[in-house]
Order: C-alpha cells, then structure tokens, then sequence
C-alpha cells in the first residue's frame, strides 16, 4: 500500500472517531433535555403551535379514508380487533377504537397519504406524521394528560427535525419517510411514557438501526408502499421502546455507524443534535400545505394561479401549447408525465401544473385517483417542461418558480413566486390553517375544527389541565 493511501486513510480513520465521539456528546445532551423537559419550559406560542399541527394532521388523516387502499387496509385492522372494546381511536368516520397499535398502524397510515400533513423545510422531514400517530394512539390506551401528549408532540418534533439536520445527506438518494420514521416515534412514545435519560438514549439508538431506507424515487414512480413507511416507523418506534425498557437497546454513537456509515450520508455537524436546546423551537419553524401535492410544486402551482387570476379565461387549458416551470434542482427531479397512481401524481410538477391549469390549484380532485384518467390533465401534463432555475437562494427561500405559459397565439405569460405561501418564508395565518382542517373533515370528524380552537383557548388562558385528552378525542370522532 502506498504511504500516501495509507496516511489518507489514517485521516480518515481519526475524522471517523471524532465524529463518533461528538454523536454521542451532542445526542446525550439531547437525551437528557428531553427527558427533563417540563411543560411549563414549553412556551405558549410553540404549544399553540404544536395543538394546530396535530389538527392539521389529524383532518389529513381523514381525509384518506375513503381512498380504497386505506379502506381495505382498515377493514382489516377492525375486523382482527374487538371494534368498542378497544383502547384507542382510529380515526375515521364513527371513531371505531382499536387496540393500541392497531388504532397508531391505521393512523400512520393515512398521515401522508394525502399529502396534506405539516412538514419542516430546513432539510426535508415531517416529525409530526411520523410522531403523532403513535403519540395519540398510546396517550389514549394510557389515559395520559393532555400535558403529556402536547410536551411529547413537541419534544418528538425537536429530536425528528434535529436527527435529520444531523444527516441531511440523505437526500436525494432516501425519502425521509423511512429513514427518520422509527427515531421519530420513538421519541415520541419514550418521552410519553417519562423515559429516564440513559433509556430513552438506549430506545433512539435502537429505533436508529430499524430505519427504512426507502428510495426517493418510489414516491416519483408512484409506488404505494412509501405511505406505509410512517406506519411501519409506528411499531419499531413502540418495539424500540419496548426493547429499550427491558435494556434491549443500541449504543450512543450508534446513530453515527447508521446513517453515515451504514447509509452514507456525512455528518452536517453533530451540534445540530443539541444546539439551541430550549431557546430555539421547531415546532414553531415548519410549514403547512394548501395542496395535496409535494411541496416543491406549491410555489409553481401558486405561480400560475397568479396567471389565472388575471387571465382567466386561459382556465380549462385549451389556449396554451405548452408549459415552462424553472424550478430547483431538488424539484427537477419530480418530472413524471404520466402518472399512474395518486401518489405518482403528487409527486409529479407536471401533473400538478397541468391540474391546476385545468381545474384550479385548491380543486380538491387533483391528485385523486379520477384526476390519473382526466384527458385535460394528461394532455396539457404531457406538455410540461422542467428547467432547472439558477441562483437559488438559502432556506427557507431555497423552493421558488417561475412559470412561462407558451400560448397557442405565440405569446408567452410568465409569474415567479419566491416562496409558497404556508412555508416558513411566507407562514399561513392560524386562521387558514383552522379552516383548512375545518375543509378537510367536515364530513368525517365534523367538531375536529372546534376541538382544536377550543384547544388552543385552553392553552392560551393556561387552563390545559381543566381539559381532558380522552374526551378532547370522542368531541370530533363520536356521533
């Protein structure tokens, strides 16, 4: 072996040790400030935040439970349980309660599968869909506070957004669905259940070696399993715990050996781990979504609605030939024409730049399986150019697009937007957000929207103990 390969690797060998060793610094801290974590260290305006986001979440569960996957999926969670005998709900028209984790399993799965959950854009993860479902499910075979579940929705949120800053590098290869699921439920049901320090430690660590690394690509292609991948987070996030409980755990630089080493993804900086601890919340740094689809095609779909709003009568599609979204380089990659499930059309800038154009970007068909057989999207999808958009700026303006209609009369119409309103540049007002839930589960959990203003009231006058978890849940799933 030549000297020069051997001293490289040396190099090598001792940045390895020193990264490991400042895993375990930073991940221990972070261990022992969420295990010693009291409500009232919890502002008001994060748990305010923390109380629409599990709104926001729960009306996007809802909202899937008539796509016939998920109804399948259902009936046989409910025909294997003793449906009313159960300890938590699941939440769908009539409330039905499960056992534990048949109610979190059903959940999970219909928390992204709208794509209408909150999500956290300074690197790509979505705590709250991989936390909350085993959250809410074991706070109500628990028979917890709303004080536990609220400090372990945020506290869960703080470990799943800093996990992923740790290892950004992920992406593009890995969808963050699978590679943080475990470690996010995990936190969530450890810190529910008080945890001690050195357990909770022994549970992430655990959870971190049961991740699943799902690719990228399968949400572009369309392929279904992506949206089990929350679900299947669900039972190792609870396994983990379990295991963690009896002293079955991992190691505390195990995190490190995983997701760099394992999965190739260098280490950003292990302080991202503990850094800001108590000062910085970020809960309160995410964003939510006004269209069912990823979003990296908001600020494109957003765009051309200011098109539209000023031409309407190109609404329907017939005057244009052809369509030119400049976006970033992340976006460039959901370039699939032709979709052939709902979550490939999710996935896909054109089919959503083609819905929009047909029948407006908030038409709450788009992405729905009618919308893959629509002949007005298919043709105008067909006719959707991505390019890639220089000088893109730092987070969180990194997701903009500018979108040129060609029209048939040779004239072109273009609209940039430098941000998608609902993102941390450009936060939607809590308002919209109530009325999106409102939106969202009328017809299936009709008191949702007032369980949550009445939560956030509570919150607010400091009133949470005077408000049930259990009868908070049967206010908005029990006719």
């Amino acid at each position: 072996m030549a000297q020069g390969q051997v001293q490289q690797e040396s190099r090598n060998a001792v940045t390895q040790d020193t990264d490991r060793q400042a895993v375990e610094t930073h991940l221990k801290a972070l261990c022992e400030w969420a295990c010693t974590l009291k409500f009232s260290d919890i502002p008001v305006a994060a748990l305010s935040q923390a109380a629409l986001i599990l709104g926001d979440n729960i009306a996007a569960m809802v909202s899937a439970t008539d796509e016939p996957e998920v109804k399948a999926y259902h009936q046989r969670l409910m025909d294997s349980d003793r449906v009313g005998a159960g300890q938590a709900t699941l939440f769908r028209e009539g409330g039905p309660r499960l056992s534990l984790m048949n109610a979190a399993l059903g959940n999970a799965l219909t928390s992204t599968w709208n794509e209408l959950d909150d999500g956290y854009t300074r690197t790509a993860v979505h705590p709250g869909a991989l936390s909350q479902p085993l959250i809410l499910a074991a706070a109500e075979a628990g028979h917890h506070a709303f004080e536990d579940v609220l400090l372990a929705t945020v506290g869960a949120y703080e470990i799943g957004t800093r996990f992923a800053r740790a290892w950004p590098g992920t992406l593009p290869r890995l969808h963050p669905h699978g590679v943080f699921n475990a470690v996010c439920s995990a936190a969530g049901l450890g810190l529910l259940r008080k945890l001690k320090p050195e357990t909770f430690l022994s549970a992430l660590t655990a959870a971190a070696t049961m991740v699943s690394p799902g690719p990228y690509s399968y949400p572009i292609q369309g392929a279904l399993i992506r949206n089990a991948w929350p679900a299947a987070g669900a039972w190792l996030g609870h396994f983990a715990c379990e295991m963690a409980e009896l002293g079955i755990g991992g190691t505390a630089s195990g995190p490190y050996d995983v997701f760099q080493i394992g999965l190739g993804a260098p280490l950003s900086l292990a302080s991202e781990l503990s850094v800001n601890l108590g000062s910085e919340w970020t809960v309160c740094d995410g964003y939510h979504k006004l269209y069912g689809a990823c979003h990296h095609s908001h600020a494109a779909m957003e765009a051309l609605e200011s098109i539209l709003m000023a031409q309407p009568e190109l609404r329907g599609g017939t005057g244009v030939a052809s369509v030119t979204v400049h976006c970033s380089k992340m976006a460039m990659n959901f370039n699939n024409q032709s979709p052939h499930t709902t979550l490939g059309a999710k996935f896909s800038l054109p089919h959503a730049i083609a819905a929009t154009l047909v029948h407006g970007a908030d038409a709450p068909a788009n992405f729905l399986d009618a919308s893959l057989s629509d002949q007005a999207i298919r043709n105008l999808s067909a006719q959707v150019n991505l390019v890639e958009l220089p000088g893109i700026k730092a987070w969180p303006y990194d997701r903009p697009a500018k979108v040129t209609l060609h029209l048939k009369d040779g004239s072109e119409l273009a609209a940039y937007c430098e941000a998608a309103l609902g993102s941390p540049a450009r936060p939607l007002e809590s308002a919209r957000v109530l009325q999106k839930i409102e939106e969202l589960s009328r017809s299936k959990a009709p008191g949702l929207h007032g369980a949550v203003v009445k939560l956030r009231e509570e919150i607010a006058a400091g009133r949470l103990a005077d408000l049930g978890f259990e009868s908070w849940v049967r206010s908005f799933t029990q006719a």
